[in-house]
C-alpha cells in the first residue's frame, strides 16, 4: 500500500472506533491534541499489526513519529518494507 492508502485506513480508524468524531482529521492536525492518548494509541498500533500483517517492535514506536495522520502513515509505510532495517 502507498502512504496515501494508510493514511486513509488509519483516518477512518482513527475517526471511527478511536476518536469517534463527526469531523475528519487533517494529515498534520495532532493526534494527542486530537484526544488520542497512550492506550489509544496501543490499540491503534494493535490495529495496524492486525490490518497490514506487520509486527511492530517496543523499541521501534516513537511518539513523535506518531503525531500525526501523515507522520503514522509514513511509519506504518516503512514498517511494512520488505527489507527494512
Amino acid at each position: 500500500m502507498t502512504p496515501d492508502e494508510v493514511q486513509r485506513v488509519l483516518h477512518d480508524h482513527l475517526v471511527n472506533e478511536i476518536l469517534l468524531r463527526r469531523t475528519p482529521l487533517g494529515p498534520d492536525e495532532d493526534l494527542f491534541e486530537a484526544g488520542l492518548d497512550s492506550m489509544a494509541l496501543t490499540r491503534v498500533l494493535v490495529f495496524v499489526e492486525d490490518r497490514f500483517g506487520i509486527r511492530i517492535p517496543d523499541e521501534d514506536v516513537v511518539v513523535d513519529e506518531l503525531s500525526t495522520l501523515a507522520r503514522m502513515a509514513r511509519f506504518v509505510t516503512a514498517q511494512a518494507t520488505p527489507g527494512r532495517t
